[in-house]
């Protein structure tokens, strides 16, 4: 069966909801096609101010605040006894001082809910197996959750599937990182930190008092739990044996003042990892086509860019792409890619 829309988008996540809403404001008819079922987990809680700025452009931002998400004012750092923190409300520049620490289950299908009530059709758990953009419109095959096979033909395909990068990979776009390969091991727990000890309005990054290409974030929720990671070289985990939650204890073990905070916590989730993601591409837009968020590239998890960059190309791929839907010339080169 084909299906006919406007813009196609690939994932659900931040980045297709956004760019959805705003196209869908635009009069286009978006359908949204998200590989799993929301509510799902994904990494990247800590949001930085500027992610508000897309929210309020897609009419999002009053569930958000609704949502009851923890509040973030900034963000503080910890080394061998020294701690410094910033404030949102410290700019140079006209901008929301603060933002949310988010479990990005609830985060994502909200986002996702508020696009659907808005207009923006999605379909979950479909996966993409092919795509064809020899003709005169792009075509995709998907996979249905019933296993049947289906067509979606749309005039243009934005690629937000973040880390599955659809069509980096059905395209043969991707490129090594220039980057050394990283890892980065987290989980949730229940931090059980005494108050006072910890502002929860602000993630926490700690490095390693004696390793400095070691570091961890503390990102702290509303209900009392947190999302706890690290990030190293891989030659780094090498050197720790067991998995990756004793791997991850024993980096913490390693570094006093994040132990000391942590002493209490209850460790209650699986550790989960992430292996070699910075990722390249050859392009970050073709005929018919582009790549919004992690789809393109990513660089590394330090100071919470992923979910901010990924809203960015959001909105900035939803303006060019509503000027060429109506008929005008655009440069997805200079306007897009470039800037992004």
């Amino acid at each position: 069966m084909n299906f006919e829309s406007d813009v196609l988008i690939i994932g659900a996540g931040p980045a297709g909801a956004v760019a959805g809403a705003l196209l869908n404001k635009q009069g286009f008819k978006v359908q949204i096609l998200e590989r799993q079922l929301f509510p799902r987990f994904s990494i990247g809680e800590s949001l930085l101010a500027h992610c508000l700025d897309f929210l309020e452009e897609a009419d999002m931002l009053r569930a958000v605040h609704q949502a009851g998400f923890q509040y973030k004012n900034g963000a503080a750092f910890a080394h061998a006894g020294k701690y410094s923190e910033y404030n949102f409300g410290d700019t140079f520049t006209q901008g929301f001082p603060y933002t949310f620490q988010v479990q990005r289950a609830p985060f994502d299908k909200l986002l996702a809910d508020e696009a659907a009530k808005q207009g923006v059709e999605i379909g979950y758990q479909h996966e993409i197996i092919a795509a064809d953009f020899d003709g005169e419109h792009p075509v995709l095959t998907a996979r249905d959750p019933h296993g049947v096979i289906n067509q979606f033909r749309a005039k243009f395909v934005l690629d937000a599937s973040g880390f599955g990068r659809t069509l980096p990979r059905l395209l043969d776009l991707e490129l090594p990182s220039n980057f050394p390969s990283r890892r980065a091991v987290f989980t949730h727990i229940d931090d059980n930190i005494i108050a006072g000890n910890f502002d929860r309005q602000k993630i926490r990054v700690t490095v390693h008092p004696t390793k400095p290409d070691i570091w961890f974030w503390t990102i702290p929720f509303s209900n009392g739990r947190s999302s706890q990671g690290a990030v190293a070289s891989t030659e780094h985990f090498a050197a720790y044996p067991g998995t990756p939650e004793q791997q991850l204890k024993a980096l913490i073990a390693e570094t006093p003042c994040l132990a000391e905070l942590l002493q209490d916590a209850i460790w209650d989730t699986p550790v989960n990892e992430l292996n070699g993601y910075s990722a390249n591409v050859k392009t970050m837009h073709g005929k018919g086509f582009a790549l919004l968020g992690n789809a393109a590239e990513f660089l590394d998890p330090v100071f919470s860019s992923g979910v901010t960059i990924a809203m960015r190309s959001a909105s900035m791929a939803a303006k060019v792409l509503t000027r060429q839907l109506n008929g005008e010339a655009v440069d997805c080169e200079s306007e897009f890619a470039q800037r992004l």
